[in-house]
């Protein structure tokens, strides 16, 4: 009985530090989300990284990006200026939910064919 209890305890640890362990360190280069959200850059190129969701899952071809305990909808196709211009997509293939990755883009001020604070991809890469 005592070894089963010491068993349940060390898988328990064990799931714990393996949780803690899937955040890689911050990128050099690349904001959190939360740091560009303290700090909002509009219309500049910037880096931002984070974990994805909802990737395939909205309708959309957006997904979010987390990171630094906030959200934001990045876009990686169907992005249009307000002047008809069509922005290149960015490539997802390989990309999956529960992904780190490093998104380089810009971030939306309000338009015709955007809401504030939407992110548009011009490139995203997986983190090693």
């Amino acid at each position: 009985m005592q070894t089963r209890i010491i068993l349940i305890i060390t898988l328990l640890i064990l799931v714990t530090i393996s949780g803690c362990a899937g955040e890689p360190s911050k990128p050099e280069g690349a904001l959190s989300v939360a740091e560009l959200y303290a700090d909002p850059i509009h219309e500049i190129p910037v880096q931002i990284y984070g974990k994805v969701s909802a990737l395939g899952e909205l309708m959309c071809t957006c997904f979010f990006l987390e990171s630094g305990g906030e959200s934001i909808h990045v876009w990686y196709d169907t992005m249009v200026e307000d002047d008809g211009t069509i922005m290149p997509s960015a490539n997802t293939e390989g990309i999956s939910n529960g992904d780190w990755v490093i998104v380089s883009g810009v971030l939306k001020n309000n338009g015709i064919h955007y809401s504030p604070n939407d992110f548009w991809a011009s490139e995203i890469k997986v983190l090693d």
